[in-house]
């Protein structure tokens, strides 16, 4: 069923004459802040990252000439919580290249880096359909202007073990600097090479001296394809919205709640949107026997159409032809910022938000004892564990990529 996940990969992100790389590293090492300073040259206030950001980057690439690196970035949220292995194995199958970042300033949680790092290599070496070789690693240790940083070459030593029989480069960074001069340049230099070697046959060049919230692994490994396969083969968007205006939904369950609320936010906004969700779910578990006499919780709506949004505004929309064009919804814009994907894209949305099919992931953000409340039940209750992800960031990148 895993297969599911790299069709889908294939059918969204592949082809072109560019490259793909994910972004992997334990939380706060920077990966975020590394995407969006390639994508707009600037370095932007991030919050944590759950799911995917996925942005197209042009990069400047210093080598014997300076050329043009261009790269997909994958940026994968929750690394170092134990919920990736052999489940983003199926999203590196199809990607180019890795790049791993470290944390040069937290040294108390190096080894957890390198082992979280030596697990996804071992699984990247684990994939016979590609050559351990071929498959060309980057690691940025970031963060090197800060005073306490460890030295590359401390951290290159620790690092070595998980990189054994692959092409690897390691290079000391701080995000803030040039994206046209000093060590960025050079590490997209030598990561182009390694990737045209791989094209044209050769083997890649070697290092040069010098130079989701906590899942568990049945979630992502074994319901997100099932939800895939299930959302691939589903009724289209404007039958699925019938058959819930009419309270006659092929089941009510988790996903069935996650596809209403995209389906509505998307075609709705934000706004108008979470008011549908909130009436017409209220109303299925008046009139249908199909809810089992549930009540409705107010706050636990109210928390999946956040987390719904959240992944809506976050998921970039794709190039399409021409001959496409018109059946979108339309492009986002600052005049309408809750314009969003077309209706039919959920497949993709669950590909890059594989976190909103975890219906435990609440716990999270609230406590038992507040989220089963009574209060929570009949009303909004903010959450006693953590804030909700904000879309002020969201939007703040969003804008900057409009100017």
């Amino acid at each position: 069923m895993n297969n599911i996940i790299s069709r889908l990969v294939e059918r969204f992100y592949s082809g072109g004459t560019g490259y793909s790389a994910l972004i992997l590293g334990l939380d706060a090492s920077g990966k975020t802040t590394l995407l969006y300073r390639m994508k707009l040259g600037e370095v932007v206030q991030t919050i944590p990252t759950i799911g995917f950001n996925v942005e197209s980057v042009r990069l400047k690439a210093r080598g014997r000439t300076d050329r043009v690196l261009n790269l997909t970035c994958w940026d994968v949220g929750g690394c170092g919580r134990g919920i990736f292995s052999s489940f983003i194995a199926q999203y590196a199958s199809h990607v180019d290249a890795i790049i791993w970042l470290v944390d040069s300033n937290d040294r108390q949680r190096l080894e957890d880096s390198i082992t979280e790092f030596s697990t996804i290599t071992g699984l990247v070496a684990a994939d016979t359909t590609i050559p351990p070789k071929e498959r060309p690693v980057l690691i940025l240790a970031t963060k090197q202007d800060l005073p306490k940083a460890m030295s590359l070459d401390e951290i290159r030593k620790k690092v070595a073990p998980a990189t054994a029989g692959m092409s690897a480069f390691s290079v000391g960074v701080t995000l803030t600097q040039s994206l046209t001069d000093g060590a960025l340049p050079d590490a997209f230099g030598w990561l182009l090479m390694a990737l045209e070697s791989v094209r044209k046959g050769n083997a890649p060049p070697s290092q040069i001296s010098k130079l989701v919230p906590a899942r568990t692994m049945h979630v992502l490994e074994e319901r997100l394809p099932s939800w895939l396969l299930r959302a691939e083969g589903d009724s289209s968007a404007a039958e699925f919205l019938r058959q819930f205006e009419t309270i006659n939904l092929p089941a009510w369950d988790h996903y069935t709640h996650i596809r209403i609320a995209y389906l509505m936010l998307t075609q709705y906004g934000r706004q108008k949107g979470k008011d549908k969700i909130f009436q017409g779910i209220e109303r299925y578990i008046e009139q249908s026997a199909q809810t089992g006499g549930r009540t409705f919780h107010v706050t636990m709506t109210y928390f999946w159409v956040q987390i719904v949004h959240f992944g809506i505004r976050s998921t970039p929309q794709l190039v399409r032809s021409e001959s496409d064009a018109g059946s979108d919804l339309g492009s986002r814009s600052l005049d309408d910022p809750d314009d969003s994907p077309e209706l039919d894209d959920f497949p993709r949305f669950l590909l890059l938000n594989p976190y909103v099919a975890d219906g435990n992931l609440w716990a999270e953000y609230y406590s038992k004892d507040v989220m089963m409340s009574v209060e929570a039940k009949q009303g909004p209750v903010l959450p006693d564990i953590k804030p909700l992800p904000n879309l002020v960031v969201r939007d703040a990148i969003f804008i900057a990529q409009l100017g």
